[in-house]
């Protein structure tokens, strides 16, 4: 089988939410609805080997925590925490040294709580419903969250990660919206909402604006993703209620910072029922899964031309899957689900990659 279970780490018994890796791709941050934010360490991906090395401050948050964002370029790394309290958390390590180790050193795997200690460094506050995304630009300066609100906040933050200052508040979606991503190497920032579309925005003239608008969708847009290929084109993914996952690319950008975006591809149909999460590895494979408990994976046979390339039902038993996210580790193409059944997943794809 192409998506083999690597290991399944049962960490609560209520949902886990979101996940997300350090940029080193050695620790995983966990959200889940017990309102805490739970660390674990790949200690031996050969030997399955995973520790629960840190539970952060359960008092910090007064609902479950949503989602997770690690920020990029960050020494030591700085983690961000968005809550359906309303509120944004952030965090850094205490212990700079052990922090930072690489994946090899194993002289520090037995330093466990204390060498993963991490301290609050702020809380943002500001939005006025429950917070569902949040995003790191690829450079770290700025962090966008998004809400029940209705709005997207852009956030300009200093070195340390201790004070952020609002830059723009964005409020054009009608619903609330879903969840933000910004491009890898770009100042453009997409956001998709239950109004059924994704909006793409951008710094011009020293203002963040709507620049397009993706519509097509006939459901909510609960997650999309820019593409990591280091092309010159622009393109992103988008997972919808409509069970459909979208690929969108840009193709004009105009004098006045307007974008003009075609839908360039529906992908096969291949889930049974609303799509919650969509990733775009950096060697062009994009997953998908969603409350059919389905992972997905689709292939780029030809320009423009996807085909499902493999499918893997009941990743978490007969539950919902709510986040799926690929990390690559060696060399091999990993991918992580966090479910309803408060597991996370860890799934092999080196199979399919060796055909």
């Amino acid at each position: 089988m192409a998506i083999s279970l690597i290991r399944s780490l049962k960490l609560q018994n209520g949902k886990t939410w979101a996940l997300d890796f350090t940029p080193q791709g050695n620790k995983l941050a966990i959200a889940s609805e017990d309102h805490k934010i739970k660390l674990v360490e790949i200690e031996s991906l050969e030997k399955k080997q995973f520790k629960l090395v840190n539970v952060l401050d359960d008092t910090v948050h007064k609902k479950a925590v949503r989602t997770v964002a690690w920020r990029p370029h960050s020494n030591p790394p700085c983690l961000a925490a968005g809550s359906f309290d309303t509120t944004v958390s952030i965090w850094s390590f205490a212990n700079n040294d052990n922090a930072i180790e690489d994946d090899d050193d194993d002289d520090d795997a037995g330093a466990g709580l204390e060498a993963n200690e991490m301290d609050l460094m702020a809380i943002i506050e500001g939005h006025e419903n429950e917070i569902k995304g949040i995003a790191w630009s690829h450079d770290g300066m700025f962090l966008a969250t998004c809400s029940r609100d209705k709005s997207v906040w852009i956030w300009e933050t200093d070195e340390m990660g201790e004070d952020f200052e609002c830059v723009s508040v964005l409020q054009e979606h009608s619903q609330d919206v879903k969840d933000v991503t910004w491009h890898p190497s770009k100042y453009l920032l997409a956001s998709s909402s239950y109004d059924d579309s994704v909006r793409i925005w951008s710094e011009f003239d020293d203002d963040w604006e709507c620049v397009a608008v993706l519509n097509g969708h006939e459901g909510t847009v609960w997650c999309s993703d820019f593409a990591k290929d280091n092309s010159e084109e622009t393109r992103l993914c988008s997972a919808s209620d409509d069970s459909t996952v979208r690929v969108w690319k840009c193709v004009e950008e105009e004098p006045d910072g307007q974008q003009q975006w075609i839908c360039e591809s529906v992908l096969p149909k291949a889930h049974e029922r609303q799509i919650y999460s969509v990733s775009w590895s950096d060697d062009g494979l994009i997953a998908s899964t969603g409350s059919d408990g389905s992972i997905v994976v689709y292939k780029e046979s030809a320009p423009a031309v996807w085909e499902v390339v493999e499918t893997r039902k009941l990743a978490h038993t007969v539950y919902e899957v709510n986040e799926i996210k690929w990390i690559k580790v060696n060399g091999r193409n990993i991918l992580v689900t966090a479910g309803d059944d408060g597991c996370i997943n860890v799934w092999d794809f080196q199979v399919l990659l060796s055909q």
